[in-house]
């Protein structure tokens, strides 16, 4: 590597960005992205298949990676030291998961299937489809750790093997059924269609809403399921950047907001395959405009095992109470009546009758 001579040689803005470039791959930004699966991607020498990356939310500790592997493809084997959860949005396939001296362990999925990586484990993608290509995305902290390590060689190529997280000699590591720790946590290291996975009622965002928060091979990684039922909508909410909420099933739309900005509201149209990445403190909402429920899956910061000293802490939630909050929420009664009453014109449109509880009632 030259030796800089220069500041603007010497100064280096972003190490993801740079590897994004060596990738020779486009790299999305803003705050919302129509459809994944529709995104124009690169060759990709280093894997075969196409891919692209994301920088969502004006972030660099989350980030996307969407794949195409054609038919009767696959990609060459990678192993990394960032958490990676792979999401089927097209096709059927498998992945060889294994670490170096032990034999390798074959997952099968298909369109909906969620599947963890163990860190730094090897793993390699197929696609079965002998006609037609298959698209998966990996929701990452590949950022972070790019940025952070500013190491390539680190990052793809140590050997430490963390046999506490993945060995091939655990039988049931992707075959268990799962277990529920607590009320909306779900721990498994792989959910054959997330369409189906059940979930708690979660009335603390909203009317008829429902939850479930996954932990997936000990990864540091937050996820979760959400889904809003027909006729139903999210109360406005913030937090962080890095959170990426990506649309799974139904149809619905998203509206997000700057704190004080209420009249500059940006009306996002989701069906499956849109994603939401708002940028700190931007307040967001789900809307389901369609029939069934509108379900959701979310990468977003903090696993849900492993805390960070302050997820007890009583000040942290008493924040949703506090509109100076980082993670303030905006119940039904304070918002602008006019984001009900479009809401309802859009529900009017789709010809559905079922309605939220008035608020004159207390409820929302």
């Amino acid at each position: 590597m030259a030796k800089p001579n220069t500041f603007q040689e010497w100064y280096v803005e972003s190490s993801y960005q740079e590897f994004v470039r060596r990738e020779g791959a486009p790299l999305y930004e803003g705050s919302a992205l129509e459809d994944l699966s529709a995104l124009p991607l690169a060759d990709w020498e280093r894997r075969g298949g196409k891919v692209a990356y994301t920088r969502l939310g004006n972030q660099e500790n989350h980030n996307l990676q969407i794949i195409e592997i054609s038919p009767r493809g696959e990609l060459k084997p990678e192993h990394h030291m960032y958490e990676a959860i792979m999401y089927v949005m097209k096709g059927r396939g498998a992945t060889n998961i294994w670490q170096d001296g032990e034999p390798k362990r074959t997952v099968e999925w298909e369109e909906g299937s969620l599947l963890a990586i163990p860190l730094n484990a090897w793993h390699q993608e197929f696609n079965a489809s002998s006609d037609e290509p298959c698209k998966i995305l990996f929701g990452t902290n590949m950022a972070q750790a790019i940025n952070q390590y500013h190491n390539l060689e680190f990052v793809f190529d140590s050997k430490f093997q963390f046999k506490d997280r993945y060995s091939y000699y655990v039988d049931d590591f992707f075959a268990s059924e799962g277990k529920v720790w607590n009320l909306r946590v779900f721990e498994t290291n792989f959910i054959s269609n997330i369409k189906n996975l059940k979930l708690d009622p979660y009335p603390e965002r909203g009317n008829r809403t429902a939850i479930m928060r996954l932990s997936m091979a000990s990864c540091s990684v937050g996820m979760h399921v959400m889904e809003a039922s027909e006729g139903t909508y999210v109360t406005a909410h913030r937090h962080g950047p890095g959170a990426h909420v990506i649309v799974i099933d139904g149809d619905g739309y998203e509206l997000l907001f700057m704190p004080g900005d209420e009249k500059n509201r940006r009306k996002v149209p989701a069906k499956p395959h849109a994603v939401v990445s708002p940028r700190l403190n931007e307040f967001h909402q789900h809307f389901n405009t369609g029939k069934g429920g509108y379900r959701m899956l979310a990468f977003r910061g903090g696993g849900i095992r492993y805390g960070s000293g302050l997820k007890h802490d009583p000040a942290r939630t008493a924040q949703s109470k506090d509109p100076l909050a980082q993670w303030y929420k905006i119940p039904y009664e304070q918002e602008d009546p006019s984001i009900r009453e479009e809401y309802y014109k859009e529900l009017e449109k789709n010809g559905i009758s079922l309605r939220l509880a008035p608020l004159d009632q207390g409820r929302g």
